[in-house]
């Protein structure tokens, strides 16, 4: 498939979808709080009124998001089918990172699976570190790239339908995935289950409420859910998990350790809600455009692509 254009990327994703209650806390209480994606197309997301977690209203159905992902993300959201030489450069980079985070939780030999392999530089470097690392990656032509260049195993197809056996796994990872998918909390459940006792959860997704992203850019079809510290907090420990260690950068990322039963006091932040609703608002764009933070966002972004213009070079 060919790499689609500016124009490509302005079609809006076309589907149905149903009304659902809140993935978190089951509530059918919301209110608006977007109604244009990044590309200005219609797309309505929801703010729970009880909670405060963001989503989709409507949520797109399993068969479309299954057939989206399979077929289209990459190309609309990162316009290619397969992975271009600068995502690869910073795919490299980050698994790096993520190599660096995990080893003191890990020993040699360990099983380890990372949901949205991509490209599969995680895998790669996993294994470079000692560890028996498998991916899942739903877009066919990513998997295939792992596969060939990298020589990763990977499953091309979704957490839901993967192989992999229950109870299996030190180690499950996952970096900006759960913002895609329809039912996140059933997603926490099954990495519950595909864990040893005590294994380790390392999730990390986007910050729907980050003060420095434009108000224009928060909304995406591809982003399904849209997360906080908090709400992503909350559902891990529903999910049976509890926090080891805490990142308070702009996007949320937890080290998760897996419990026998889930936390029956989840719901830990009671008004982030109305925190929420706070932020989104105050947040405008009129507001974040005579601030300074647009500006230093590109005077930074303009570094860090002539950095990674002079390593592609070299």
């Amino acid at each position: 498939m060919s790499a689609f254009n500016w124009l490509d990327r302005l079609k809006p994703y076309r589907f149905v979808g149903e009304s659902l209650p809140c993935a978190l806390c089951g509530s059918r209480e919301r209110e608006v709080v977007g109604r244009r994606d990044r590309y200005l197309a219609q797309l309505t997301n929801a703010l729970c009124t009880h909670c405060g977690l963001v989503f989709l209203d409507p949520m797109p159905t399993a068969d479309e998001i299954e057939g989206y992902y399979r077929d289209q993300y990459r190309e609309h959201y990162h316009g290619d089918s397969k992975p271009r030489a600068k995502s690869l450069l910073r795919d490299q980079r980050g698994a790096a990172e993520r190599v660096g985070i995990l080893k003191p939780y890990l020993k040699l030999g360990d099983r380890v699976l990372d949901i949205g392999a991509g490209t599969g530089a995680f895998l790669a470097a996993a294994a470079s570190a000692g560890w028996q690392a498998e991916g899942i990656e739903p877009h066919q032509g990513f998997a295939e790239y792992a596969r060939t260049e990298l020589g990763a195993k990977v499953h091309a197809t979704t957490l839901e339908s993967a192989p992999v056996t229950d109870g299996s796994f030190d180690l499950v990872t996952s970096s900006h995935v759960f913002e895609h998918l329809r039912d996140p909390l059933i997603a926490f459940r099954r990495v519950h289950t595909l864990l040893r006792a005590d294994g380790i959860f390392h999730v990390g997704v986007p910050n729907i409420a980050n003060p420095k992203r434009t108000p224009t850019a928060r909304f995406h079809f591809g982003h399904t859910h849209g997360f906080t510290r908090q709400s992503l907090s909350m559902m891990a420990l529903k999910a049976g998990f509890e926090p080891l260690s805490w990142d308070f950068s702009d996007e949320p990322i937890l080290v998760l350790r897996r419990l026998t039963t889930p936390h029956a006091d989840w719901r830990r932040f009671p008004h982030h809600a109305d925190q929420m609703r706070e932020f989104f608002r105050t947040h405008t764009l009129w507001r974040h455009l005579t601030s300074g933070v647009p500006y230093q966002r590109f005077v930074k972004r303009m570094r860090r692509f002539r950095r990674e213009q002079r390593e592609l070079d070299i």
